[in-house]
């Protein structure tokens, strides 16, 4: 029984830790989109080269605003082929340059939001020497949708494996109690507490609970050492996953035995030995 409870909860952690493995590198994955989050603001024709330095230093000291960088025609026509590089003869049909010269604005952290976006965005618009300041409304407020919806799937998808841990980790140590149904019974006649019998049986929990953590964290570890070395490079952090699963199966070990223990207890019914 013993090692089918930590079977069971060992299997309940690795898909846990595997959970929290893969939230890790989604919200990764969305902290790097967010980051190319930035607003162009595109410059009127002839503009004094004095006139575009004090309009950067005006942006530069906004706030919410990171790092600005100003982009020449020039610049701009060369990034534009560069994007094109496969349409040759739409590279030949370029004679002149149409692009105008611009100031790319990267945002802090915190303003990366549609709403902060577009308040800086409103605000970088009043300045006469812009034609027009864009930054992807409709991909930042697709994107913010995308980063609420896995927010939300993630917390769910991590309560609904947690209870269904503590669950079957209860039912397991349930059939553990039962079979030692005999000496519970014993220790009740001669008059011992409810706490020293369910104690065992919740330090045995939480013991197999904490195996089953390290054995689930190493395994892990060792998938993400093999993953890295021969496919593709995650993002892991190893004692954060390795000691939270320890420290998270004594807890369900803990949880599920204590709720295992009692409901076993009161369901048991004496048999007074004959004399």
């Amino acid at each position: 029984m013993t090692f089918i409870a930590i079977g069971i909860m060992f299997f309940s952690l690795f898909l846990l830790g595997a959970f929290l493995w893969g939230t890790f590198n989604l919200f990764g994955v969305i902290r790097l989109a967010r980051e190319k989050v930035e607003i162009n603001a595109f410059l009127r024709e002839n503009l004094p080269e004095k006139q575009v330095e004090e309009l950067s230093e005006k942006l530069l000291s906004m706030v919410g605003v990171e790092k600005v960088v100003y982009i020449s025609k020039e610049e701009a026509l060369l990034k534009f082929k560069e994007e094109i590089k496969d349409a040759p003869s739409l590279i030949e049909a370029v004679k002149t340059n149409p692009l105008p010269a611009s100031f790319s604005v990267k945002l802090k952290d915190g303003f990366t939001s549609p709403e902060k976006v577009k308040e800086v965005s409103e605000k970088i618009d009043i300045f006469d020497e812009f034609i027009s300041v864009e930054y992807g409304e409709s991909w930042i407020n697709r994107l913010d949708r995308v980063v609420k919806i896995l927010f939300l799937f993630d917390i769910l998808l991590g309560i609904v494996i947690s209870f269904a841990s503590v669950f079957v980790i209860s039912n397991t140590v349930r059939l553990t109690v039962l079979a030692r149904k005999r000496t519970i019974e014993v220790m009740k006649l001669v008059g011992a507490t409810e706490k020293t019998i369910h104690a065992p049986f919740i330090l045995a929990g939480s013991i197999e609970g904490g195996i089953a953590g390290i054995m689930s964290g190493g395994l892990l570890y060792l998938i993400y050492q093999v993953t890295s070395k021969f496919f593709v490079k995650f993002y892991f952090p190893n004692n954060f996953v390795i000691i939270g699963t320890i420290v998270f199966g004594i807890i369900l070990g803990m949880i599920g035995s204590k709720l295992a223990v009692k409901s076993t207890s009161k369901e048991m019914k004496f048999e007074t030995p004959n004399v």
